[in-house]
């Protein structure tokens, strides 16, 4: 039975420790149930040694309950994690990583502070874990790689000699052209992304801006480029599947129904290659969500949704605004309390009435641009309460809190808010957006407020929609949510709810790995390839 090889940056490990970030908690919802081998980095950092760097990496296996269509089959998820070193995180991590790739994928790329060691550090670490995954490699494992951290893997795996097939997916936005031309590294990188199988981006818009730049940087590469039906066409393909592969028709039946497209390549290390660009859009687990909130529906429990707790005073706010980040440039949180007190000032009856709760976890804070917006987000938050509420102890417009939450506390403060606030720059998606209103109340649901450069709003265009560089569309945004008549709240919650439910956090893996597994086992007159094309994985039911 093939095996599924994920490899992330980090790696949630399963325990009830809390973890701020959304990739590693996403992918811990979908892997577990499911026969994987999870790899990537520990978060320790170990001393580097002058005789060189030694990574070790430690197994960690759990047996996994079998979902109710796979009764009688044993999972298993190894966790598979090294620590890095203190010059690997400097340059791999802190690097390249996030101060190169991160900001200029972000579309900032003023804020690209590179040193010279930083490029080989980040060739240094995606080669290690390429030679990790040869370590372990069968041939009929699949590899599943995630976000910017390892955009040359499949390169250095291909170098090693590796046949199996490679998926890339990219969490964060893929920048247009003209920002990975500012970067001298871009040519080899796009070189390195092409030697994946499938590469997956959030939204259309990531997709275009991804087959733009490598049209541009492989444009003498390029032999073919292909429109490719979608998957749904696969179906006639079952008939040929070998009894051993557990995918389902049901499991075909994806939501997403967009077109991907072929690139066929002439690369150095593989003279005749076929890669496939699609936009996956990640989902949330509706399901899971509305289970941990369902108890606050009751009459009792909707008495208290309009109060907040603050120690052992209970203060009546009329109507409550949440927002959840991590404190980073591209989540708009300076832009949010200057939009949030502009409205205050413009609707004064707001005051003591209205309450911002910012949940904001620090982030990244070796690195001095995260230190300085750190100090510029609690001197903001600062500024607001000591122009409206210099005395706490009555009310605080804006109630900060940097603790990092339980999925459960977030979802249950989610249901008992008004608003919704995403208010990013820029993002690949966003998550918050759905998990607030998959945690809705269906008889009193609140409504999102949610950033036109959010990825998310290219499918949630029932949000009230704001651009969070213009204070007058936040002050409007504001205005309309708060005043919105409940019939048009459920019209606009049952409107999102659809697209949740449709494109959910199960329909995002199944549609990767149906085009990653499926396109390797048939060629498209839906005749089985060549004897190194894996089985489909064993995943779990959705």
């Amino acid at each position: 039975m093939s095996r599924l090889i994920v490899l992330s940056n980090r790696v949630k490990m399963p325990d009830n420790n809390p973890m701020a970030g959304g990739l590693a908690v996403a992918l811990q919802d979908i892997l577990t149930g499911s026969s994987v081998i999870w790899m990537g980095w520990n978060g320790a950092i170990i001393d580097s040694s002058d005789a060189g760097e030694i990574n070790s990496f430690s197994n960690y296996k759990q047996e996994n309950v079998a979902s109710s269509c796979m009764q009688g089959t044993h999972t298993e998820t190894t966790y598979m994690t090294t620590a890095l070193t203190t010059r690997q995180y400097q340059h791999f991590y802190c690097g390249f990583a996030n101060n190169v790739l991160w900001p200029m994928l972000h579309e900032q790329p003023e804020l690209i502070n590179q040193a010279p060691e930083d490029y080989a550090g980040y060739q240094a670490v995606n080669r290690l874990f390429a030679q990790q995954l040869k370590s372990i490699i069968q041939p009929d494992d699949v590899i599943w790689v995630h976000d910017y951290h390892f955009l040359s893997v499949a390169y250095h795996c291909k170098k090693l000699g590796i046949k199996n097939r490679i998926g890339f997916f990219l969490h964060i936005p893929f920048a247009p052209l003209a920002f990975w031309q500012r970067l001298a590294q871009s040519c080899e990188l796009i070189k390195h992304l092409a030697h994946y199988d499938v590469l997956g981006t959030q939204t259309q818009q990531d997709k275009a801006h991804c087959l733009a730049v490598f049209q541009h940087y492989l444009k003498d590469s390029v032999l073919e480029d292909n429109v490719l039906e979608d998957s749904l066409a696969k179906n006639s393909l079952l008939d040929f599947l070998p009894i051993n592969v557990l995918y389902s028709k049901q499991s075909l039946t994806r939501a997403h129904t967009a077109s991907g497209t072929q690139l066929k390549l002439h690369l150095e290390l593989k003279p005749q290659h076929a890669l496939i660009i699609n936009a996956y859009p990640i989902g949330v687990n509706v399901t899971k969500i509305q289970q941990q909130v369902s108890h606050l529906f009751s009459p009792l429990s909707l008495s208290s949704i309009k109060r907040i707790q603050n120690n052992d005073t209970v203060k009546p706010i009329s109507q409550r605004i949440i927002a959840v980040d991590r404190i980073d440039y591209s989540k708009g949180l300076l832009e949010r309390f200057s939009g949030y007190r502009d409205f205050l000032q413009q609707y004064p009856a707001y005051q003591n009435q209205l309450q911002l709760l910012q949940i904001a976890c620090p982030s990244r804070l070796d690195l001095s641009t995260y230190q300085r917006l750190y100090k510029e987000v609690k001197q903001a938050v600062y500024n607001v309460n000591q122009q409206f509420s210099p005395n706490a102890n009555t009310w605080q417009a804006i109630d900060y809190s940097e603790e990092v939450l339980s999925h459960e506390t977030v979802m249950t403060a989610f249901c008992q808010s008004d608003i919704g606030w995403v208010n990013s720059l820029q993002d690949g998606m966003n998550l918050v957006a759905k998990e607030y209103i998959a945690a809705q109340n269906p008889d009193n649901p609140g409504v999102l407020m949610l950033s036109r450069y959010a990825g998310a709003a290219e499918q949630m265009q029932a949000a009230v929609i704001i651009d969070p560089h213009q204070p007058k569309s936040i002050i409007e945004g504001l205005n309309t949510a708060l005043t919105m008549t409940l019939g048009e709240r459920k019209s606009r919650y049952q409107a999102l709810l659809q697209g949740l439910q449709q494109d959910n956090l199960h329909a995002w893996q199944q549609s990767f790995l149906d085009d990653l597994y499926l396109d390797n086992l048939y060629d498209n007159k839906g005749h089985q390839t060549d004897s190194d094309s894996p089985a489909a994985v064993q995943m779990s039911g959705s």
